[in-house]
């Protein structure tokens, strides 16, 4: 059995796949000295992609020409491919032959409802010479469909690996076990992988009971930092195999120490792990990506997100009123620190433009307005309700999703409450309040929409921002083309049309 560790890669959807050189100099300085057979080190992504992805997510040649440097020979390098980054094989195949030289495993994270689609990638690839894997998500569907594991097992001349991926991290004890049993039945000669998550604190047990059913490789991360609630930790498998079990050595669990240390730093700030909702999306056969949006949003408290999620029911509340009145030019005002800065400029653009009609996508910065309830609303969504005070409450107009449901916080009276009438964006990121603006702005036919308190976050310093960073590129790259979106202050975002508010101003 062989252990590859993909800390790296699926960390990155904590850091945005940055992490520092200095982080990942003594991960692998260490990795090449451990019983580690592979190290997978991100993805090798289109370039194409709009919104922000870090270092480890477009993994240059150069870059993997170090990677290789560093670690060895004795290590092998993996990369994963995302297919729903590539239009065509032909694209994906002009991408992998820069590094047929220092990458020895290509991984496709693969949907068992695609199957079909997936031959021709998988057959250019083999052809290149790398060993390939296909990750089988959702495995979990294959304990009632046995159709996914016959249909796969006939593209095997394609790959040379099948990875069992628990992506809700709902396997419990004997699921892993009836699941191998299945495959080797149809083929006993395939070679096996196992990749678990943590969400009911099980992912030692089931990869022990794949180890034990003779699965080829196992996944690991240091920390178990992955995605959701994260993944088998390396350190702990290491420790199973080597003191408990005594089939591997390591010569000193210092080092080991040394590096997971690090890591800790880093999830600290993140927090990844089985926490109540991860165990409740697991337990549920949920997303746990929906989980980790919650928490990442930072909109909702832990007691919304575990009742959201044991329920998943949209509420029922009656708002009738809807956005029925027209407006040319809008004023979107977020919650960061640039609105402050400029509040004397902001009243006087206020002055000289009577007509505009102003939308706070945040109650944050709304103390510093003043006389401005007859043409502003408020975006509500989340628990931002408990954040406004009564009079404010009863006095002002307030604007939520056309879907409400239960992560959302609503007064009993909400006379003064708009409800949108579409929201076109996808339903995953479409109750943020930046997209609640926009669809607004869009609802009420607005000409020109004037954003501002928009800075965008450190993605270096404040890693753990990152997700609402790349959630707000997505909405702005969605409506880039649909609204004319000016922005009047300083943005990290990457925004077409970047002015100055002082060019409005006599």
């Amino acid at each position: 059995m062989k252990i590859l560790d993909c800390t790296l890669r699926d960390g990155g959807y904590y850091t945005g796949w940055d992490f520092s050189d200095n982080l990942v100099n003594n991960y692998l300085d260490l990795a090449k000295h451990l019983p580690i057979n592979i190290v997978e080190v991100g993805y090798r992504g289109n370039r194409k992609k709009k919104s922000y992805f870090g270092e480890y997510y477009f993994l240059t040649k150069t870059k993997l020409q170090n990677i290789k440097k560093k670690i060895g020979n004795r290590t092998k390098i993996s990369i994963m491919i995302d297919l729903k980054d590539w239009k065509t094989p032909k694209e994906l195949e002009l991408n992998l032959k820069d590094c047929r030289s220092c990458v020895d495993v290509i991984r496709f994270a693969v949907n068992p409802r695609n199957l079909s689609k997936i031959k021709k990638y998988l057959e250019i690839t083999k052809k290149l010479g790398f060993t390939v894997a296909v990750n089988l998500m959702y495995v979990h569907l294959t304990l009632k469909d046995k159709k996914i594991i016959s249909n796969v097992i006939k593209l095997n001349k394609y790959f040379d690996i099948l990875y069992l991926v628990d992506s809700y991290g709902t396997l419990i004890p004997g699921d892993v076990g009836n699941i191998i049993k299945k495959i080797k039945l149809i083929d006993k000669n395939l070679k096996i992988g196992f990749h678990s998550h943590n969400n009911l604190e099980l992912a030692l047990s089931n990869s022990i009971e794949a180890i034990d059913h003779k699965v080829d490789f196992v996944d690991c991360t240091f920390t178990g930092m992955g995605r959701g609630a994260g993944n088998l930790k390396t350190e702990l498998l290491l420790s199973y195999l080597g003191i408990k079990l005594n089939k591997i050595k390591i010569k000193n669990f210092k080092n080991i120490g040394n590096v997971v240390d690090k890591f800790e730093e880093i999830r600290n700030e993140e927090k990844w792990g089985a926490t109540l909702p991860y165990m409740i999306s697991g337990s549920t056969n949920s997303p746990q990506s929906e989980a980790m949006q919650l928490i990442k949003s930072k909109r909702y408290n832990m007691t919304d997100i575990v009742s959201y999620l044991f329920k998943k029911k949209e509420k029922k509340i009656n708002i009738i009123k809807k956005l029925n009145f027209k407006k040319k030019e809008v004023l979107i005002i977020g919650g960061g620190i640039s609105v402050k800065k400029k509040i004397n400029y902001l009243q006087e653009f206020l002055k000289e433009n009577k007509n505009l009609f102003v939308i706070f996508s945040s109650s944050r910065n709304i103390k510093l307005f003043k006389n401005l309830s007859t043409r502003s609303a408020t975006c509500i969504t989340g628990n931002e309700i408990s954040k406004i005070n009564k009079n404010y409450l009863n006095k002002n107009k307030f604007i939520i999703n056309n879907l409400i449901d239960d992560k959302t916080l609503l007064p009993k009276k909400n006379q003064n409450f708009f409800k949108l009438k579409k929201n076109i964006l996808s339903k995953k990121i479409n109750n943020s309040p930046l997209a609640i603006s926009l669809a607004a702005a869009k609802e009420i036919n607005a000409k020109k929409i004037f954003l501002i308190g928009f800075d965008g976050f450190n993605k270096t310093d404040k890693i753990n921002n990152y997700s609402l960073f790349n959630e707000n590129q997505k909405i702005i790259n969605f409506y880039d083309k649909r609204l004319n979106m000016v922005f009047l202050s300083e943005t990290s975002y990457d925004v077409k049309n970047r002015t100055s508010i002082f060019k409005y101003l006599k």
